[in-house]
C-alpha cells in the first residue's frame, strides 16, 4: 500500500468514525446512568455509523491495493453497519413511541435480514438507500408524532437531523461534485456530520 487513495473521502470517514464512537460514549453513559432503554439503542446506532465510516475509510482510501476479495469484505461490512445503524436507530424510535417492548421491535432485524440478502446479490450503494430511505420516513413519522403529542424538543432535533441526512443522501446520489478532490461522497460526509451532531443533540433532549 504505497498511498492513500481518495484523500478526502477517506479523511472524511474517518471523522466520521470518531464522531460516532464519541456520541456513542456520550450517550452510552446516560443510558448507563438512567437504564433507558431508548438511550441504549441510539448508543448502538451512533456506533455502527462509526464503524460504517472505518471500513468505508478502508475501502477508499486502499480499495485500489488490496485483494478483491478483502475489498468486498470491507465494502459490504461498511453497507452493513449502515443496514445496523437504521435498525438500531428505528429500534429507539420504537421504544420512544410505544415504551413497552412488543412484537414490533423484530420488525428491524426482520427487514435487515433481507437488506443482507440484498447487498450479497447486489453491493451497490443504491441498495442501502433503498433501505435507508424508507427506514427515515418511519422514523420522521414516528418523531412527528412524538413532537406533536408531547412537543418534545428531541424529536424536533431529530426530524431535523434526518431531513439533513436527506439533503446529504440526494448529494451523494447525483453525483454533485465541487472539485475531483472534494466529490459527491465527501460532501456527503460532511452534511452527515452535521447530521450526526443534530440527532446526538436530540437524542440526549428526548
Amino acid at each position: 500500500m504505497n498511498k492513500v487513495h481518495e484523500p478526502t473521502t477517506t479523511l472524511t470517514d474517518l471523522i466520521i468514525f470518531g464522531l460516532g464512537l464519541y456520541f456513542a460514549c456520550g450517550i452510552y453513559a446516560h443510558y448507563t446512568m438512567y437504564s433507558t432503554s431508548i438511550h441504549f439503542y441510539f448508543a448502538c446506532t451512533f456506533l455502527f455509523m462509526g464503524l460504517a465510516g472505518l471500513f468505508g475509510a478502508l475501502t477508499h482510501g486502499f480499495g485500489p491495493d488490496i485483494s478483491q476479495q478483502t475489498h468486498q469484505f470491507f465494502w459490504r461490512t461498511t453497507l452493513a453497519c449502515i443496514g445496523l445503524t437504521t435498525v438500531f436507530m428505528l429500534l429507539g424510535g420504537l421504544y420512544h413511541i410505544l415504551l413497552e417492548p412488543s412484537w414490533m421491535h423484530w420488525l428491524p432485524f426482520i427487514v435487515f435480514i433481507l437488506f443482507l440478502v440484498a447487498i450479497f446479490k447486489n453491493d451497490n450503494f443504491k441498495t442501502v438507500i433503498l433501505f435507508y430511505v424508507p427506514g427515515m420516513v418511519l422514523m420522521l413519522l414516528m418523531m412527528t408524532v412524538s413532537y406533536m403529542t408531547n412537543k418534545n424538543e428531541g424529536a424536533l432535533w431529530i426530524i431535523v437531523s434526518i431531513i439533513v441526512g436527506f439533503v446529504g443522501a440526494g448529494i451523494q446520489q447525483s453525483g454533485f461534485s465541487f472539485h475531483k478532490d472534494f466529490n459527491n461522497n465527501d460532501i456527503y460526509h460532511v452534511v452527515q456530520m452535521l447530521g450526526m451532531y443534530l440527532l446526538y443533540y436530540g437524542v440526549m433532549a428526548l
